[in-house]
């Protein structure tokens, strides 16, 4: 693992504000258009929640967030065990931040139908996990993955090909009896490891256009 961040990796803090609030106003349009309409994801969501109990440990918690781009492919179908988080918890990546596990379920059931259009008949996605490592003294899970995917539907044939890095900083509840206390993460913080316009720009250019890391030269 490699936890070390350089110049070039972005984060919410050092995208163009042009770039967060373009993706802010994108997100936003999209919900007003789909919101009355996404009942069915926010409720299948909650069924989710409730069919799992949280994590009462960090290791536990670990293997359920590996799960997540192993078996759910998440960072294209939004396949989140909402009950690895808390109710408040804060989720950042570089062009958008937002408080609470309601508004994720939301913007990824107003989302994922435009994703599954754009990709296509093929559906050609995934979420490769390159590394996860525990930080217990730090009280965070990081992972370094890969995202990539090919929107066929586009006529220019994009694809989406970035790598990033997710902090996923946890804390354990009150124990209570012989309950341990769930261990659920309370910020979600994710980074990608080129400039968010660039990778924006993936959306608009054909396929190995734009590079999808900044950091592979030093890490290769």
């Amino acid at each position: 693992s490699n936890d070390n961040n350089t110049g070039s990796s972005s984060s919410y803090e050092s995208s163009a504000s042009v770039t967060k609030g373009l993706v802010s106003s994108l997100t936003s349009l999209t919900n007003n258009i789909f919101g009355g309409t996404s009942k069915e994801p926010a409720d299948t969501a909650a069924l989710k929640s409730s069919l799992y109990t949280p994590p009462t440990s960090p290791e536990e918690l670990l293997t359920r967030i590996q799960k997540e781009y192993t078996q759910n492919n998440y960072l294209w179908t939004g396949n989140l065990d909402t009950s690895s988080f808390v109710s408040n918890c804060t989720f950042t990546d570089p062009t958008l931040s937002f408080i609470g596990v309601d508004k994720y379920v939301q913007n990824v059931g107003n989302l994922v139908p435009i994703v599954e259009y754009a990709l296509g008949e093929e559906q050609i996605s995934n979420s490769t996990l390159l590394d996860i490592t525990l930080e217990k003294d730090k009280g965070y899970i990081q992972t370094r993955w890969n995202m990539i995917g090919e929107l066929n539907a586009l006529f220019w044939k994009p694809k989406i090909d970035v790598i990033g890095r997710t902090k996923f900083w946890y804390r354990q509840g009150e124990t209570n009896g012989n309950d341990n206390g769930a261990v659920q993460v309370y910020f979600y913080d994710e980074e990608w490891e080129i400039p968010a316009g660039l990778a924006l720009l993936q959306l608009v250019t054909p396929a190995g256009t734009i590079r999808r890391s900044d950091e592979e030269r030093v890490i290769s």
